[in-house]
Parts: C-alpha cells; structure tokens; sequence
C-alpha cells in the first residue's frame, strides 16, 4: 500500500514539513506564554503579560547616564542582603541603621569600593553584579551610605 506522503512531490513534502513547523511553533508560543504569563491585579484590574527573567546585562546597560543608577544597582542587588527586612539573613550592615551607615562613612568611599570589588564574608565580589562597572558600584556605595 502506498501512503499519500509517497506519492507527494518534494515541493509538496518540503511545504508540508514548513508548515508542520510553523504550526508547531505557534503551538510552543501559545503553551510557552500560558504557562508562563504574569498577572498583576490593580485597583481596577488585572493585567497579564509574558514573565521577564533578570538580564543583568540589558539592566547595566539601561542604567548607563541614569542619575539614579545608583538607587536601582541597590535595589536590584544589594538589598537582598542591606535592606532593613533583608532577605538573605547574614550580618550585613542595614541601609537605614544609623550606627551601621555611620561606620561606613568612616571607612571611607575608597574602602568601601575596594570592600565591593573584593567581596567580604557572605558578599560575593562586586556586590554580585558582575556586569556593573567600578563607577555604577560607587553610585550604588553612595546610595547605600547617603
């Protein structure tokens, strides 16, 4: 018995194959958005829209001439461990403790920033922004100390 897959020109089975794909394709897109897709209600409604995932790499580069880069490299970064309900539990100075923030300015911004590029007990190098450069580390200091 012949199957019509055999009797099909290679044309046909090449459009075939494309279209399965396609189909496919569309198929992954719409399963892949369902189960990823995230709602956020407000007030007045509940909006849903694809899951973003940390690039640190596209964040560094939006930070680049924001005069607030320093406010979000904390934010994104430091305060999981220097926020006053850190959530990482490690003995890390809290950005609104005075007497912590105090012993810091003491050290001064030159310490603080070799402090940062080095890491020190729990805190990986650089603050674990890696992609960071020196200066949006020192804005990030300059937050964290204000």
């Amino acid at each position: 018995m012949i199957s019509s897959f055999e009797i099909m020109t290679n044309r046909q089975k090449i459009f075939l194959i494309i279209l399965l794909l396609c189909i496919s394709g569309l198929s992954g897109f719409i399963i892949s958005y369902y189960l990823h897709k995230k709602t956020i209600t407000t007030d007045d409604k509940a909006i849903s829209f694809p899951q973003t995932y940390h690039t640190p790499i596209s964040f560094v580069k939006q930070l680049q001439g924001d005069p607030n880069a320093g406010e979000k490299i904390y934010k994104e970064y430091c305060a999981s461990c220097h926020a006053e309900e850190a959530i990482i539990d490690v003995p890390a100075p809290k950005i609104n403790d005075p007497k912590a923030m105090q012993k810091l300015r003491k050290k001064g911004i030159a310490k603080l920033l070799k402090t940062t590029l080095h890491g020190k007990g729990a805190m990986p190098a650089r603050g674990g922004c890696f992609e960071c450069s020196d200066q949006q580390l020192l804005q990030a200091i300059h937050y964290l100390i204000k």
